[in-house]
C-alpha cells in the first residue's frame, strides 16, 4: 500500500507555464523497464530510460546493425553486473520532436539484456541525455515527457491530485538520483532507477546494518546474477519503506553483491587517468539500495533534475478519472 502526503504545487500567474520540449508514448516491457520510440540515423528503434545509468548506450549488436564506427575512449563503464565498456559511436537521435543530429553512445557489452517483447530495443537513454531537462514519468497514462525547466521551483504538478509527496533529493555530477529513503527504521541512500526491474539492497547493508545471513531462512537464495552461477543473489521480506510522504509496506527487496565496486577496485584492470578509485572510502559503486519499477510503476514520478526534488502521486490511467492533461507543447527544438 503507498499512501502519499499533504503538499500540493499550484500554477502561479507570475509564473512561466510548464512547457513540453516532447512527449512520447511509454511502454512496460515483460521486463516491467520504461521504453521509448526513437530513430537513431533515421532507423526507428526503442530505448529504455534509465535514471540508474552513466551514459547513453547502443548494444554492440544494433551498432553492427546501423553500421556505425566504434571508437576507444579513455572513458570506461562498469556495469552492474561488473561488465566493462570503453568503446562509443556516434549517431543522430530523434525522440519525438527533439532531435539530436551528433549523439554519442558508448557500446554496450552483449551480457545486457532487454524486455523480449521490445523487439527494437536498441539500448538506454541515460542521465547524460535526461538532466538538461525535467523527466516526468506518468506511468499510469504510458506517457514520457521531457519538459524545460524554464518555470518557478514547485509549480509542475500538471495532473490532477488530491496530494503529492515532495521529495528532497541528491543529484550527483553524474545525474544519479539519490533519495534519502527509512527502511524498518534505518535511514540509507536510494538510487532511483528506472533501468532496475525489481528494488535492490546491497549485500554488506543487509549483512552490517540489518544482521541478515546469506541462505537463512530469512534471507533465502533468490537465484543468481546475470545467469552468472557463481554469484547468488537473495530476497528479504521488509516491513516498511518510505521516503517523505510516502509509504509502502512489506516490500520485497532483491539483495545483490556489488560487483561494481569489486571492479573498480580491481587492482588489474585497465582504468586510466583520474577513473581509478584510490580509497574504499569513495563512494562509488552499488550504494546502499535501489529503488526499481517494481516500486516506480505504481507512481507518476515527475523528476526536477535543476530543483533536485521529486513530485511523486500514486499512478493514474489515462482513461480514469483524473486523467492527467499535458502541458503545453514546444514547437519542435534540437537538442544539439
Amino acid at each position: 500500500m503507498i499512501c502519499g502526503s499533504i503538499e500540493m504545487a499550484w500554477a502561479a500567474d507570475d509564473c512561466p507555464p510548464l512547457t513540453t520540449i516532447t512527449s512520447v508514448e511509454m511502454k512496460l516491457g515483460d521486463d516491467d523497464r520504461p521504453y521509448v520510440p526513437v530513430k537513431i540515423n533515421d532507423a526507428s528503434k526503442s530505448l529504455l530510460i534509465d535514471t540508474g545509468g552513466f551514459f547513453t548506450e547502443l548494444s554492440e549488436s544494433a551498432a553492427e546493425e546501423l553500421h556505425l564506427n566504434a571508437r576507444r575512449t579513455r572513458v570506461l563503464l562498469v556495469g552492474v553486473s561488473g561488465d566493462t565498456t570503453q568503446l562509443a559511436a556516434s549517431a543522430s537521435l530523434a525522440m519525438g520532436n527533439l532531435r539530436a543530429e551528433h549523439m554519442d553512445f558508448m557500446l554496450m557489452p552483449s551480457v545486457h539484456e532487454m524486455a523480449s517483447d521490445v523487439k527494437d530495443a536498441a539500448g538506454i537513454l541515460a542521465p547524460n541525455f535526461l538532466r538538461p531537462y525535467d523527466a516526468d514519468f506518468d506511468f499510469g497514462g504510458n506517457k514520457f515527457n521531457l519538459i524545460s525547466q524554464k518555470h518557478c521551483d514547485g509549480k509542475v504538478v500538471y495532473w490532477p491530485a488530491d496530494s503529492v509527496a515532495v521529495v528532497p533529493v541528491d543529484v550527483k555530477p553524474d545525474g544519479h538520483i539519490v533519495v534519502p529513503v527509512e527502511l524498518d527504521g534505518e535511514k540509507l541512500d536510494a538510487l532511483l532507477d528506472t533501468g532496475a526491474s525489481t528494488s535492490v539492497l546491497n549485500l554488506e547493508v543487509a549483512e552490517g546494518t540489518f544482521g541478515l545471513k546469506p541462505g537463512s531462512s530469512e534471507m533465502p537464495v533468490a537465484g543468481n546474477l546475470f545467469g552468472k552461477a557463481e554469484i547468488a543473489t537473495y530476497s528479504h521480506r521488509f516491513k516498511s519503506l518510505s521516503l517523505e510522504g510516502l509509504s509502502i509496506s512489506n516490500p520485497t527487496l532483491r539483495v545483490i553483491p556489488d560487483l561494481v565496486r569489486t571492479k573498480m577496485l580491481d587492482p588489474h584492470d585497465s582504468l586510466e587517468g583520474e577513473t581509478r578509485i584510490k580509497s574504499p572510502d569513495v563512494q562509488t559503486g552499488l550504494g546502499h539500495m535501489i529503488l526499481g519499477m517494481d516500486i516506480l510503476r505504481q507512481l507518476h514520478v515527475y523528476v526536477a533534475y535543476k530543483e533536485e526534488k521529486l513530485y511523486i502521486t500514486p499512478a493514474k490511467t489515462a482513461a480514469g478519472p483524473g486523467a492527467a492533461k499535458a502541458p503545453t507543447p514546444l514547437a519542435a527544438e534540437t537538442k544539439s
